[in-house]
């Protein structure tokens, strides 16, 4: 018998316009086409891996993995007008034909991007399955299927995928089961009002060890984001996830719909099992946890830190910590883990906005503590900070602004509330007009909130505000006087946008300081250069920045 073919497909995460028309507050870079354009995310896509795995416990099925972030990334020229137009000529050459097609996307600002790969791949495979999966298939089904393109999926996968997935595949009569499963949802079932539900499973460790075999790690592990973290060198990245659920109420998250709330996790000898063929078979020398709550089990986390120490990997967290889990012990068994870089969700530096429109149990000065802990240890940090939610004022915008200034990171990433599908924010904001229709999220560097206390563009102005404020004119290495910290931060804005006024100008500071007069004449002169060109010629007399 014919082995039957699966190919993935990861849609381009951000909206074409975001990607093709950076603003100044993306993260972009300049391909050979001389064109700016935003860096995408490559982070390895845990649900085909892991599905994938599962699956072929059970069926001897050909898988295949297309992630056109990566592909795009590693593109030297861009000539194509639409990501429909590129999506159609890269999947035209594909030299083999699929049986099942499954697309999959977690973030809200890819919808377009979901519907044109499906649109696409009926269009040139008109046999094969079309199947779609992630966040977007599970909070937007009855958005995709109201449109054009949403007539191309043949069914769309409510929650996590492993379960519905393979049960389709070894179904007999699949138009058959489609129609009796819970966790499948088609255009006819929809007439029907129904309703889907999650088919879970318990025990993780009934997945096989992911399929990293899908991905091409040289070009995943090179990550325009995770390059972000400051102090952190490129390295041989792997990304895993020991753990589903959350139970935690935040209004601006979406993964519960997904993981639902309560936890389940890998064993303990399951991950060291996993961490080791990571660095045996895979030659990893850095791993990054993507649980949405890593912190939920304190003693489990210290087992997987010593995992970690033991097999001399370094470590990355890009969610999932909990701040009032981050206790001094508990930081300085990172620290003794070999982790020198933590990204702390403070998300406001207002307890009123953190209580009432976050639903977020966070004491301001749980924060405080933590990051003076971590500079205390060596650990440098990022921390999070969301602006622009829904019932927040401007008033509270403008405290949290000037108290923010006391917690001691070493940098902030202020983004603007998105309202991903799925989120309590992004229903609140529907019910009361506060985005426009066809609005399903952003991808954080975009503000798209109106309220009666302010508009968007009031946010976007403000993001960049206290990106400036708090990185650059009361950036805490440079008030502590620890200069070199504060050139790292500096140096790497300066390595992504060269023309960063305020980046020079601050390093030549740091450089005056430090006593290197070649570097500090350089980042003077490029100050000298760039400070009368726009938007900086407004920063510089807002800041009111002297000659140095």
């Amino acid at each position: 018998m014919k082995v039957k073919r699966l190919l993935f497909i990861v849609p381009m995460h951000i909206s074409f316009e975001s990607f093709t028309s950076p603003k100044n507050n993306h993260r972009k870079y300049i391909k050979n086409d001389g064109k700016e354009y935003s860096s995408l995310s490559t982070d390895i896509p845990l649900g085909p891996i892991s599905m994938s795995a599962f699956i072929k416990k059970f069926i001897d099925i050909d898988v295949h993995l297309v992630d056109f972030n990566v592909e795009i990334n590693h593109m030297d020229h861009f000539a194509y007008q639409s990501f429909e137009e590129y999506c159609h000529d890269y999947l035209s050459n594909i030299y083999f034909k699929p049986d099942y097609v499954g697309i999959s996307s977690l973030f809200s600002p890819s919808l377009e991007n979901f519907l044109a790969c499906g649109k696409i791949a009926k269009n040139i495979w008109p046999d094969a399955w079309i199947l779609g999966g992630g966040n977007i298939a599970t909070n937007g089904f009855e958005y995709i299927y109201s449109t054009e393109s949403g007539n191309n999926f043949d069914a769309l996968c409510f929650g996590e995928g492993e379960i519905p997935l393979k049960e389709f595949l070894v179904s007999d009569d699949k138009v058959e089961y489609l129609k009796k499963s819970q966790s499948w949802v088609t255009k006819e079932k929809l007439l029907s009002n129904f309703q889907p539900k999650h088919s879970f499973i318990e025990d993780l460790d009934e997945i096989p060890f992911y399929d990293y075999d899908l991905i091409d790690i040289k070009r995943s592990s090179i990550n325009p984001v995770t390059s972000g973290f400051h102090n952190v060198k490129k390295m041989t990245s792997f990304h895993i996830m020991t753990s589903r659920g959350c139970p935690f109420l935040c209004t601006f998250c979406a993964s519960h719909k997904t993981h639902g709330r309560k936890m389940r996790y890998h064993s303990i000898e399951r991950i060291r099992s996993d961490l080791k063929t990571l660095v045996n078979t895979y030659s990893a020398d850095q791993v990054i946890f993507q649980d949405d709550h890593l912190m939920a089990d304190k003693n489990r986390v210290y087992d997987i830190l010593n995992i970690v120490k033991d097999l001399n990997l370094s470590s990355l967290y890009q969610n999932g910590l909990t701040l009032y889990a981050l206790d001094r012990p508990m930081l300085e068994a990172f620290f003794d883990a070999g982790v020198r870089h933590l990204v702390l969700p403070v998300e406001s530096g207002s307890e009123k906005v953190l209580r009432h429109q976050m639903r977020k149990p966070l004491k301001f000065s749980i924060s405080q503590r933590v990051a003076e802990d971590c500079r205390d240890l060596g650990i440098y940090t990022n921390t999070n900070i969301i602006i622009g939610m829904p019932g927040e004022t401007k008033e509270d915008i403008e405290y949290s602004r000037i108290n923010l200034r006391s917690i001691r990171t070493n940098w902030f990433n202020i983004a603007c509330a998105s309202p991903l599908i799925g989120s309590e924010m992004y229903e609140k904001a529907s019910e009361n007009g506060y985005i426009s229709s066809g609005t399903y999220g952003s991808d954080f560097h975009d503000a798209v909130i109106t309220t009666d206390s302010f508009d968007a563009a009031y946010i976007q102005n403000m993001q960049y505000l206290m990106n400036l404020e708090l990185n650059f004119v009361y950036n805490q290495d440079m008030l502590t006087g620890d200069y070199e910290n504060a050139l790292v931060g500096f140096r790497n804005v300066v390595s992504i946008k060269n023309d960063h006024a305020l980046a020079h100008y601050y390093s030549a500071l740091c450089y005056k300081e430090l006593g290197n007069d070649k570097e500090y004449l350089n980042s003077r002169e490029l100050f000298d250069k760039f400070k009368g060109s726009a938007p900086w010629t407004k920063w510089v007399e807002f800041f009111n920045l002297q000659p140095i």
